[in-house]
């Protein structure tokens, strides 16, 4: 840009000393001395290569020069670039994260009808020697043990072959007489049961007849009944409940 202005000046130092000797040659009343004088002094101003380009009058912070740079008003400038384009990721980004559209919750699934639950067959009632025992447990009682079948076989001398269900209980403890035997028995076995029955309560009452007088009331007040093919033996002191318990589910 330097050369370019010191082209410019020199051209307009030339064209002033042209002009000046063609005023010198056309009027003849100039004086001689002053033409020269001066055409000499603004040559030697320009030819001089140690003037500073700062005192020429055309400098590079005047706005002309700078307005006829091509290459300068070319060049945008970063500080006055659009607005608009410093942030072209920011609007591609930032709408994509609000417009995302919002999951709609999806509907929910008509509920199926629950079919209505297949009648369940009715079950077999238990039979009636488990219904009296489990009317008799209701009973305050002392604690009784399950008499499996060889032990029954010992005391009451009856096979469990002769019998369809039986339950007989008898006292954990050797202070208490209290005992049930509930049978149903097989046709043309009913005899041979009550002896053994009978049996037994005989082999309780001599058991009983000298220890703990109380106890051997009981025995001595057992209760015997059958209803068709049903037996009950009992030793309590709550005989007449038993017996109803029984009538009911045997008669």
């Amino acid at each position: 840009m330097k050369h370019r202005i010191l082209a410019l000046a020199l051209s307009g130092a030339l064209s002033l000393t042209l002009l000046a000797g063609c005023a010198n040659s056309g009027v003849s009343d100039v004086p001689p001395s002053s033409s020269p004088a001066a055409s000499p002094t603004v040559s030697e101003e320009l030819s001089s290569p140690s003037q500073p380009l700062t005192s020429d009058p055309l400098s590079p912070t005047e706005s002309p020069a700078v307005s006829q740079n091509p290459e300068a008003s070319q060049t945008p400038d970063a500080s006055q670039a659009p607005s608009s384009q410093a942030p072209a990721s920011t609007p591609s980004s930032q709408p994509a994260a609000s417009s995302k559209p919002t999951a709609t919750p999806k509907p929910t699934a008509k509920p199926t009808p629950t079919p209505a639950p297949t009648p369940t067959p009715a079950q077999p009632e238990t039979d009636a020697v488990a219904s009296v025992w489990n009317e008799i447990s209701k009973l305050e009682l002392p604690t009784l043990m399950d008499v499996d079948a060889a032990t029954l076989a010992s005391l009451y001398g009856i096979d469990t072959s002769s019998l369809v269900s039986y339950v007989c209980k008898m006292p954990m403890m050797a202070v208490q007489a209290t005992e049930f035997f509930i049978a149903e028995v097989k046709d043309g076995q009913m005899d041979t049961v009550k002896a053994g029955i009978l049996k037994r309560q005989a082999d309780l009452e001599q058991q009983w007849s000298s220890y703990l007088p109380e106890q051997y009331e009981l025995v001595k007040n057992y209760q015997l009944v059958t209803n068709g093919n049903y037996v009950l033996f009992a030793i309590s002191d709550q005989n007449d409940t038993v017996v109803n318990a029984f009538n009911s589910y045997t008669k």
